[in-house]
């Protein structure tokens, strides 16, 4: 038994240097992946600025001529750059906004007629006011209402206007959808927008029938994109039996008509999926929705938030909304549309130049939005074997703890990454992917404590340049995982946020975790007897109030490191308007934690590592660094030159800002033995 352990440990010693050089072999296989995915990015430049007309309408609504409020916001918004509107399906409420229809209820028909109220009956009337708007609106609403939910529908008239009876209470005819109103369709036209069609999924019953027809005549007038309204695709339903989204892809597929991936929202819209995507061949752009509730910032604001959404975070569609609102201050009902002209446009007053300038500058053209070509979709094979040089890695950073489970680990995990690859390639590749992020920030920090632990004591007037080459040396090793990262979710739905990097929380966490574990039990011995003494003594310690303190402390940063992590961190004013100095004078902001915290930390803790034993628990805060490089790269709709670009400043940034902390320390220090009760 013991010769067979001692053969193994020693074909484990000699595996680690083989598991490198697979290391080495996958970031060689992620190449040609990780260029397809750049190849993907810059498939497509168009951006298309869209303006919800809806919004127009119910603002008009307050306006004493409201049609020509429509014209006049209209001509305006397209001198602006706003290429294309978005109509809806309509409702009784919109076309009577539109006036195209007046609609009353019993009492308000009882009024008008000089009628007495009928008991029993509780209808909806209504009467056109245009020979148009009977010609065109008459078949669809009684398709609605007739035809699709079977309701009686009924001819009336009064002083010659032609109108019609609908056996539906108001409130409740008012919630039927209706195909979109052709007539606005038509004036959008002519004045040269294009249209973006919201359909809803609260055309029920569902019927493929109904949807087509309706398809083909929105096809009809060159519309090719659907930005589905509401919280779930056209045709989804709970019940997979009743579930249409498979005949709603191929509906869209046969008229070539695409559809937009909403950003920003709580929850993804229900039957959005990655089957979706696939059926509809990816005719997909991502969309970033300026709310209703934003259009009063400053236009500045607003122009940031547009430029942004496109360079940052390659988003193709700009959809504008806009609201009414009292302005008591100064006594009027406020659209805010000026707000969003000076926002693209720009004005000379505030120095601004406008978001669509700024967007054109950055090589970007306005015009019709185009799904990315997805490429790269043919080297899926190249996948399991970067499965199994990914699990070389990982294996790895196991063997920093415990190296005589390096051989185990890697072939186990290999086994489980392939197996998992056959049943489910996506999760297997999130979890594989989740694993590299989460062990190369980590093995890069613990080899660099190895490395200074051996040169300790060596330190002399070149430490900072020695501290900052093991710094340099570490985020290389980082980014290698990077590479890995990148190539293993190097799909489309990944670039469309369909699939997301998974377990973002926990890899701002387990390297901090595994780093503090490896310097408080693993780093001067591996020998268990030596770990174990080493937990005895951590665990039967001598708790002191400085202790206690110490302990709030961390778990006080520890906490404001996770409030301001991810999109929904929070940041404080300072931190904002320093983040909004560097994206305008740089064009890329680097991480904020990164260059002004974690980095050089790192630097203060290899140069302060190879003169004192305990500063090896500075590393635990300063793999913070590490990982955050990790996860710029995890955001995975962001062009991969603006996140290589943010890390580059970040480290270079953070060289000089480490400069600072060795000074304070070396001034500390120097005061401290000068001072100091001898």
């Amino acid at each position: 038994m013991n010769g067979l352990l001692q053969r193994y440990l020693s074909v484990n010693d000699k595996a680690r240097k083989w598991l490198w050089w697979l290391v080495v072999l996958g970031l060689i296989v992620s190449l040609p992946l990780v260029y397809k995915r750049g190849e993907t990015e810059r498939s497509t430049k168009n951006v298309e600025i869209v303006f919800d007309y809806r919004d127009l309408l119910e603002a008009s609504a307050y306006r004493p001529n409201p049609e020509a409020y429509v014209q006049e916001k209209l001509k305006m918004l397209k001198d602006a750059g706003v290429g294309t509107m978005s109509v809806y399906e309509s409702s009784l409420e919109e076309l009577k906004n539109s006036r195209r229809i007046q609609v009353y209820t019993p009492q308000e028909y009882s009024l008008l007629t000089g009628k007495p109220l009928t008991p029993g009956e509780n209808y909806t009337y209504l009467l056109f006011t245009s020979t148009e708007s009977r010609d065109k609106l008459q078949p669809i609403i009684e398709k609605t209402y007739r035809d699709r939910l079977k309701a009686n529908v009924s001819s009336w008239s009064y002083n010659n206007r032609p109108g019609l009876i609908i056996n539906l209470p108001y409130e409740e005819a008012n919630t039927k959808p209706m195909e979109p109103d052709p007539i606005t369709m038509d004036m959008l036209q002519d004045q040269g927008f294009r249209l973006v069609a919201r359909l809803s999924n609260r055309m029920q019953p569902y019927t493929e029938e109904e949807l087509e027809g309706l398809l083909k005549k929105l096809s009809s007038r060159n519309i090719k994109r659907i930005v589905f309204d509401g919280n779930a695709v056209t045709g989804y339903d709970e019940d997979p039996a009743k579930n249409h989204v498979r005949e709603t892809a191929d509906l869209l597929k046969k008229y070539k008509m695409g559809t937009a991936v909403i950003d920003r929202l709580k929850a993804p819209q229900k039957g959005f999926t990655v089957s979706f995507a696939e059926r509809l061949e990816y005719n997909i752009v991502r969309l970033f929705p300026l709310y209703d509730t934003e259009v009063n910032l400053k236009p500045e604001l607003i122009e940031d938030k547009l430029v942004l959404a496109v360079k940052d975070r390659n988003l193709r569609m700009l959809f504008l909304n806009t609201k009414a609102a009292k302005d008591l201050d100064k006594g009027f009902v406020n659209d805010y549309l000026d707000n969003i002209v000076k926002s693209l446009t720009g004005s000379e007053e505030d120095g601004s130049e406008g978001a669509i300038s700024r967007i054109e500058r950055l090589g970007y053209d306005l015009g019709e939005a185009h799904a990315f070509v997805a490429y790269g979709e043919t080297l899926d094979w190249l996948k399991p074997i970067l499965l199994v040089a990914a699990t070389a890695l990982v294996a790895l950073a196991i063997g920093l703890f415990v190296p005589a489970l390096t051989t185990i680990a890697f072939v186990v995990g290999a086994v489980g990454a392939l197996g998992l690859y056959v049943l489910n390639s996506s999760i297997s590749l999130q979890a594989m992917a989740f694993f590299v992020g989460v062990c190369a920030p980590t093995l890069s920090t613990v080899l660099a404590i190895r490395y200074l632990r051996e040169r300790r004591g060596l330190a002399n007037g070149n430490g900072w340049v020695r501290a900052t080459a093991v710094f340099l040396g570490t985020s290389l090793l980082t980014v290698a995982g990077v590479v890995y990262v990148v190539a293993l979710l190097s799909g489309i739905s990944y670039y469309l946020v369909l699939e997301q990097f998974r377990g973002v929380a926990l890899l701002h966490l387990l390297p901090i975790a595994l780093v503090g574990v490896y310097a408080l039990l693993f780093a001067e011995s591996h020998k268990p007897a030596d770990i174990i003494a080493r937990l005895r003594s951590i665990l039967f310690a001598k708790i002191t109030v400085v202790w206690v303190v110490l302990a709030a402390v961390f778990g006080g940063v520890i906490y404001y490191y996770l409030t301001r992590t991810g999109n929904e961190g929070q940041a404080s004013q300072m931190e904002k308007l320093i983040r909004t100095y560097l994206e305008n004078g740089l064009g890329v902001r680097p991480r904020f934690k990164e260059f002004v915290f974690a980095h050089p930390l790192f630097i203060l803790a290899a140069y302060l590592f190879m003169r004192y034993k305990n500063a090896i628990y500075l590393f635990v805060g300063a793999v913070m660094g590490q990982l955050s490089i990790i996860d710029t790269f995890a955001h995975l709709h962001t062009p991969l030159y603006i996140s290589l670009i943010r890390i580059g400043l970040g480290i270079a940034f953070g060289i000089v800002i480490s400069l600072i902390y060795v000074a304070v320390w070396e001034l500390l220090a120097k005061g401290w033995r000068r001072w100091a009760p001898k």
